[in-house]
């Protein structure tokens, strides 16, 4: 059948688009992983090189707010491309700088330049095909959880053995490799909506679609706490894990990140789901979920095959609430989605510096188990946030309901006989 070819050919390319997401957004965990390397290799306290993990985190916030919306001026195809090349520069560079301070900045700049999977998505929904925008949201957000939790676990293993310099440059070279992936995925250009306008109106105007769409502040401020909880969670994993009762090694305890894994190739069975219920319902039963996961982590955070499942289910639920809040934010605004994406995304790591601040307090205070209840009320208010906009949604489609009800009735006044044409 004729439509068979062309439904394979976009399963390709949103096959190669998840590669490059994965890859590119694995660089910006790799510190985390390596950080015990990163000190001995350099000669200084692991306080001080946890600094290359805060640095990659601050470069991609920026770099998100700063790079991204230029993706409505420039074909994804070439921003794509020029961001790869210098992102496996930066990352070889890195790789052989010799002291803290010049480490700090490489990776600052790796995490500038490392936003490709937020250019990846508004991308490919504005090429995918009708009706398959959620599920094809759903698998590049899927294979940005696989690269978070693949990169650590393939870092953690090989970076005891090889050192943390020569597994920077194997990324570098990961990132090279996709390239001419990308180049032949892309070939179709899409619609740009930011053509003539200089670049500060575009950060203006970024701002100001924030203010303008009440989808897109609903969806940023759910995320906000469903990734703060999220991140406070798996910031302080490796620190449980290790500690009694377990006692894990370092590299078992990144194995642990096959739990994320595991989630992340589950997650894009909810697209479909997505395009038939739509994304409010389903970002709703996702909390859901995620509230069942942190009140099983406050009670069974010392049984290792029950907290693991416990991790499995929030983890699980963050990546189902973010495929459909992100999918409604675009969706609803389709004149600029990849500025509805920058937002968006600027508000989830905002909410993800926050867990980050929260989840070790937490677990200094009252281990995992307080971790655990954190992350419940920082669950409940993403509930209560998803109550607001499930409201205010069902008063729209009541007013518009109202409103086609009139419209119908009123000409049937004027001219009755019209209802026999």
């Amino acid at each position: 059948m004729p439509t068979l070819p062309a439904h394979r050919r976009w399963t390709a390319k949103l096959v190669v688009l998840a590669t490059v997401a994965a890859v590119a957004v694995s660089t910006i965990y790799l510190p985390q992983s390596m950080l015990t390397g990163i000190a001995r290799d350099l000669g200084v306290p692991v306080s001080l090189a946890s600094f290359t993990a805060t640095a990659v985190q601050v470069g991609y916030a920026l770099g998100i707010f700063l790079l991204v919306p230029l993706s409505d001026r420039i074909q994804p195809r070439r921003q794509i491309t020029v961001q790869l090349v210098l992102l496996a520069l930066s990352l070889a560079v890195t790789s052989l700088l010799p002291d803290l301070v010049g480490v700090i900045i490489g990776f600052f700049v790796v995490g500038l330049i490392a936003n490709i999977a937020q250019l990846t998505i508004p991308a490919a929904n504005k090429l995918a095909p009708a009706g398959r925008s959620g599920a094809t949201t759903t698998a590049l957000v899927s294979s940005l959880l696989i690269g978070i939790f693949g990169g650590r676990v393939l870092s953690s293993l090989l970076v005891d053995a090889l050192g943390w310099r020569v597994v920077v440059g194997i990324f570098a070279v990961l990132v090279a490799l996709m390239i001419p992936l990308v180049r032949r995925a892309l070939r179709t250009d899409v619609a740009l909506t930011g053509i003539g306008r200089n670049y500060g109106s575009l950060l203006l105007s970024t701002l100001r679609l924030g203010t303008q769409s009440a989808p897109l502040r609903q969806g940023t401020l759910m995320h906000f706490f469903a990734f703060a909880t999220f991140i406070s969670l798996w910031t302080v994993m490796v620190l449980h894990l290790t500690s009694p009762p377990f006692g894990w090694s370092v590299a078992g305890a990144g194995l642990f990140g096959l739990v994320g894994l595991a989630s992340g190739a589950v997650t894009p069975f909810a697209g479909r789901f997505i395009d038939r219920f739509g994304a409010l319902p389903v970002g709703g039963v996702a909390f859901l979920i995620m509230l069942a996961g942190a009140v099983s982590i406050a009670f069974d955070s010392s049984q290792i095959i029950l907290f693991a499942v416990s991790v499995f289910v929030l983890t699980l639920g963050n990546q189902i609430a973010q495929s459909a809040n992100q999918n409604r934010a675009m969706q609803t605004n389709p004149q600029a989605p990849a500025q509805a994406n920058t937002l968006f995304m600027v508000g989830v790591f905002l909410g993800g510096s926050l867990g980050a601040v929260l989840g070790p307090l937490a677990y200094g205070i009252g281990g995992m188990a307080l971790v655990g209840v954190q992350s419940v009320v920082l669950v409940l208010i993403t509930l209560a946030v998803w109550a607001v906009a499930w409201r205010s949604g069902r008063g729209r489609a009541s007013t518009r309901s109202a409103a086609q009800s009139d419209g119908n009735r009123e000409p049937a006044i004027q001219n009755p006989s019209s209802t026999t044409a």
